[in-house]
């Protein structure tokens, strides 16, 4: 559902966020859909059940915080049923996954500066998180 924003993003194309957003509404729709069913049922097929790194990577391309919000609490209900318990242990797992997925697609941006103007806007929306992941990564 979202491999033309990877492959943007292998070329340092940044995709372009109202057709990213429109992709993201749909896919997030989809994706609560399957996760309100018992995890035995979740289907692979990424066009039914998108991958929750590619959700919160467009939201965060987006910069729409309250995208951001529902792609990590999606990421949150995954963490918590692959370990069966709901626990303040897998919502710092869930913070750490989304500051791992922060790192992965500033790392999918290969030119330089549009990767530093990238994460100085993202900077503005997620102040508070981008620290924590310094603070963590020291």
């Amino acid at each position: 559902m979202f491999s033309d924003m990877v492959t943007d993003l292998n070329r340092s194309i940044m995709p372009e966020p109202v057709s990213l957003a429109k992709r993201f509404d749909i896919a997030i729709t989809k994706k609560l859909g399957v996760v309100q069913l018992p995890p035995a049922f979740w289907m692979k097929d990424p066009k039914i059940n998108p991958r929750s790194d590619h959700l919160l990577w467009a939201a965060l391309l987006v910069l729409d915080r309250k995208r951001i919000e529902l792609a990590m609490s999606v990421i949150a209900v995954e963490i918590s049923e692959a370990s069966h318990t709901a626990n303040s242990e897998n919502q710092d797992l869930a913070a750490q996954r989304g500051r791992d997925l922060i790192d992965q697609l500033l790392h999918q941006i290969h030119e330089p500066g549009t990767r530093k103007e990238f994460e100085l806007k993202l900077r503005m929306v997620l102040p508070d998180w981008l620290a924590e992941a310094k603070k963590n990564s020291q």
